[in-house]
C-alpha cells in the first residue's frame, strides 16, 4: 500500500499578514529603543552621582574635611574630588558637577577637623526662584550635579539677593521650561568652561546633595561640636592661692588672638582674679564683641569670701565670623571656698571706744589699739552704743566670723570697726 500526504503551505495572504505583524513589532522595537536608553542612562547617571556622593562623605570621613573644588586648568594640581571618585563623568560623558562648602575643604588652625565642629554652613539649596525659607534648605555641606539627558548643566550658583547668604543653588523640579543657571565662570564656578552650554531649556539635571547634619552622622562625628572639659573645680581656702585654669575642645577655633572666646556667670563675688575678666548676667545675649579671647580661662589670686559659688562658664567659637551663629556651650561648676583657722582681731582707729562681747561671753572695748581677743569661725560678736555698754539685753549689730573675714579683704585678719557696714543700727561713739 503506498500512502500519499499532501504539505500545504502559507497562502500569499497569511504570508502578508505575517510581514505586517512582524513589521509591527520591529516599528514598536526601535520606536523603544530611544525611551530605554535614556533611562539605562539616567539610572546609570544617577547612580554615578549617587556613589560620587559615597566617595566624598567617605574622604570626609577619613580626611577630617571635604575634598576641594577642581578648577579643570591644564596645569592644575587641585584634582581631590577627580582622584576620589569612581567615575568623574556621568553617562552621557559629561564632567560632573561638584559645589562644596568653601568652610569645610580646610581644616582650622588649632583643630584637627573642618567638618564635626561646624553647625553652619554657607550653603544653601533654594527649591523656588525667590529663595524663600519655606522652600530652602540649609547647611548644606556639598552636592553632585549631573547634566542628564540634555547634557546641559543648568544648575549654578547665585551669591546676593535673592539669596539670603553666602551662597545658594536653585534646584529646580524636572522639565521646568526655560532654565540654564550655569552659563560662565560667575555663576558656575570651576566648572569646565569647555563644556558649559548657554541653552535655556527644560531642566533635566540629577542632583544630590549632603546636609551638614547628614554628613556629620555619616562621617562618625560623636560628642558636642563645643564643649568645656573640666568637671568640677577644686576647693580653696581663704586667702589662701588658688591656681585653675578652664579648658574647651572642639568647634572651630579662632586663628590667632585665642582659640575661643569667654564669658561667666556668678552667684557671688569670690574676690579671685578671672582672666579673661568678662562677667555677665546673661551671657548667651552678651554681643560677642564682649567676650574675652583666650585659649583656656585662667582663675587665680587669693578668694576673699568663704562659701558654696555656683559659676558658669560659657565658650563660643568661630563658626560664624560674621555673624551671631557661632557653637556656644556652657558648664555650671560649684566652688567651696573654705574659711581659715585664722582669729580676726578687732580694730578702731578712733581715739574713742566700743564695746562688744563675744558671744555673749565677756565685755570687751576696743579703742585705738588693737584687741588681744580675736574672733574665730563659729564666734558671734555683739556691738553696743557707748549709752548701753555692755548689757546684755541691749546688744545690736551682731557680726559673724563669716561677716569679718568677708571684710578683711587685705588678708591681715584684721577688721576695722570703721570699715562695717550696719544696716540696723548705728555705733555712735567712734
Amino acid at each position: 500500500m503506498i500512502l500519499k500526504t499532501k504539505n500545504k503551505g502559507f497562502t500569499l495572504i497569511e504570508l502578508a499578514i505575517i510581514l505586517v505583524i512582524i513589521g509591527i513589532l520591529v516599528a514598536l522595537g526601535v520606536a523603544l529603543i530611544g525611551p530605554l536608553t535614556k533611562r539605562a542612562k539616567y539610572i546609570e547617571s544617577k547612580e554615578i552621582v549617587d556613589a560620587a556622593t559615597e566617595s566624598v562623605i567617605s574622604y570626609g570621613a577619613s580626611n577630617k574635611k571635604l575634598p576641594l573644588q577642581d578648577d579643570f586648568t591644564p596645569d592644575s594640581t587641585i584634582d581631590e574630588f577627580v582622584e576620589i571618585v569612581r567615575n568623574p563623568k556621568d553617562a552621557w560623558t559629561k564632567t560632573l558637577y561638584y559645589i562644596v562648602d568653601s568652610n569645610l575643604i580646610t581644616i582650622p588652625t588649632g583643630s584637627i577637623d573642618a567638618i564635626c565642629g561646624r553647625k553652619t554652613t554657607d550653603l544653601t539649596i533654594c527649591r523656588d526662584t525667590a529663595c524663600t525659607v519655606a522652600n530652602s534648605i540649609t547647611n548644606v555641606a556639598f552636592i553632585v550635579i549631573s547634566g542628564a539627558d540634555n547634557y546641559n548643566v543648568q544648575t549654578g550658583t547665585i551669591t546676593g539677593a535673592p539669596c539670603p547668604a553666602g551662597t545658594c543653588v536653585r534646584v529646580y523640579e524636572v522639565d521646568t521650561p526655560d532654565i540654564d543657571d550655569c552659563t560662565n565662570s560667575t555663576n558656575c564656578p570651576n566648572y569646565p568652561s569647555a563644556e558649559m552650554i548657554n541653552r535655556p531649556e527644560p531642566y533635566d539635571d540629577i542632583v544630590k546633595w549632603v546636609t551638614l547634619d547628614e554628613l556629620r552622622i555619616k562621617a562618625g562625628c560623636v560628642g558636642a561640636q563645643l564643649k568645656i572639659l573640666n568637671n568640677e573645680l577644686p576647693s580653696g581656702f581663704r586667702c589662701s592661692p588658688y591656681n585653675v585654669s578652664i579648658y574647651a575642645e572642639g568647634g572651630v577655633p579662632f586663628a590667632d588672638g585665642g582659640k575661643y572666646r569667654w564669658c561667666r556667670q556668678e552667684s557671688g563675688s569670690t574676690g579671685l582674679t578671672f582672666t579673661p575678666a568678662t562677667l555677665s548676667t546673661d551671657c548667651l545675649n552678651l554681643a560677642k564683641a564682649s567676650w574675652g579671647q583666650a585659649d583656656s580661662l585662667a582663675i587665680s589670686g587669693g578668694p576673699i569670701a568663704t562659701g558654696a559659688f555656683n559659676l558658669t562658664f560659657f565658650a563660643r567659637d568661630n563658626n560664624d565670623p560674621p555673624g551671631t551663629n557661632d557653637n556656644i556651650t556652657q558648664k555650671s561648676l560649684a566652688l567651696s571656698i573654705n574659711p581659715t583657722i585664722a582669729g580676726i582681731r578687732i580694730f578702731n582707729a578712733t581715739d574713742k571706744k566700743v564695746h562688744y562681747r563675744i558671744d555673749l561671753d565677756g565685755c570687751l572695748e576696743v579703742d585705738k589699739n588693737e584687741s588681744t581677743n580675736p574672733i574665730f569661725p563659729g564666734q558671734t560678736i555683739y556691738l553696743y552704743t557707748k549709752e548701753s555698754r555692755c548689757e546684755k539685753d541691749k546688744r545690736s549689730c551682731e557680726k559673724t566670723y563669716t561677716d569679718l573675714i568677708t571684710i578683711d579683704a587685705n588678708c591681715n585678719n584684721i577688721v576695722k570697726l570703721s570699715a562695717i557696714t550696719y544696716t540696723s543700727c548705728t555705733i555712735i561713739d567712734y
